[in-house]
């Protein structure tokens, strides 16, 4: 039986969408981040990994836990460093080790199949407009660590995964809606990703090097607190419909997004303008992604938006209800529309 999967491999977190035999969306989802465990006896240390069902990688006599165990380890143990094998959206660099975990993290989320008309549906940023790294490379490795589990991969950009998912609309001149149709914005940890679309093509793509990293490094900076805290504070206690504007956390993490959210629709603004792009009518904006999840986050976006001279009107501005799982929902309608179109001729092009 064929399997079809949205796979959406960001900075942060790695997740995954399927559809069980109900037709409910399943979601899964890992901590993209890794520890290496050195200085143990070999023997000991894998006993020890398997009683505390620890998921790990073994290589050369290297132990590596991924996902949220290693973060546990690490606030155990503050020498051991958190390490990360993606870093602004693409894949890091300067970690050594980033193919080897990003590609046991992917294994872990998938499985293997032996069918060869299984689809993943996943998604690279935007080429960058500050500056930042280009996600070809990035993008055909992902592309190789799927068809090695015996998936079909087809690509998308990220934004258009929010597009998919939340289905923005544009109004034609009898006033008729005109689905998937306007302005969709990823907000992840390494990037933001913003799209202009009509009727699912896309006709704007970009990303800038800013997201919820981006936040969190600045705010710490500025306030001298530790990035761990600043980032326990964005995630358990920031609220835009109660800001306590004596707390130096909370007024600078609010500064700070609406720097965010200013620098995308003005950076966007260009875009759009070089493109000359010409709709019928007022655009739709929906936004998702991690870095869109706190509380009052819409009436944020929407006071920051009517505030900027925009080269567009904008019919309406929606902050996903799940934006956590709003981009990999997105990638797995694209799966299954690919799936559907695939014949045997199509198959063997897509696996070479």
């Amino acid at each position: 039986m064929s399997k079809i999967y949205g796979l959406d491999p960001g900075t942060a977190f790695v997740q995954v969408a399927e559809k069980n035999e109900k037709g409910e969306i399943i979601f899964k989802t890992i901590r993209n981040v890794f520890v290496e465990l050195s200085n143990y006896d070999s023997d000991d240390i894998e006993q020890i990994l398997k009683q505390n069902k620890w998921q790990y990688v073994k290589d050369k006599g290297h132990y590596y836990v991924i996902g949220s165990d290693s973060m546990k380890i690490s606030q155990i143990f503050p020498e051991i460093e958190i390490r990360r094998p993606m870093k602004n959206g693409i894949l890091n660099k300067g970690e050594e080790k980033k193919m080897l975990i990003m590609a046991s993290i992917i294994e872990s989320v998938l499985a293997k199949t032996e069918d060869d008309r299984s689809v993943v549906c996943y998604c690279v940023s935007s080429d960058p407009i500050d500056g930042g790294i280009d996600s070809l490379f990035h993008k055909n490795r992902i592309a190789g660590m799927i068809k090695g589990l015996g998936f079909i991969p087809k690509c998308i950009d990220e934004g258009m995964g929010i597009l998919f998912s939340e289905r923005p609309c544009v109004l034609d001149e009898n006033g008729k809606e005109i689905p998937y149709s306007g302005i969709a914005i990823s907000l992840g940890a390494g990037r933001s990703n913003a799209v202009l679309a009509y009727k699912g093509l896309q006709v704007i793509g970009m990303s800038c090097n800013r997201g919820g990293d981006y936040i969190d490094q600045k705010v710490s900076e500025q306030t001298n607190f530790p990035l761990s805290q600043v980032v326990h504070t964005k995630e358990k206690k920031l609220d835009f419909n109660n800001i306590d504007y004596d707390d130096d956390l909370l007024f600078a993490l609010e500064i700070y997004y609406k720097n965010l959210i200013e620098y995308i629709f003005l950076n966007f603004t260009k875009k759009f303008k070089k493109v000359k792009s010409q709709f019928p009518g007022p655009i739709d904006i929906v936004i998702g992604g991690g870095t869109a999840s706190p509380p009052g986050f819409q009436k944020k976006v929407e006071t920051v938006i009517r505030s900027l001279e925009l080269p567009f009107q904008v019919r309406d501005i929606k902050v996903s209800k799940d934006p956590c799982n709003s981009v990999v929902r997105g990638l797995l309608t694209q799966a299954i529309i690919s799936q559907k179109r695939l014949g045997s001729k199509e198959v063997e092009k897509m696996l070479e």
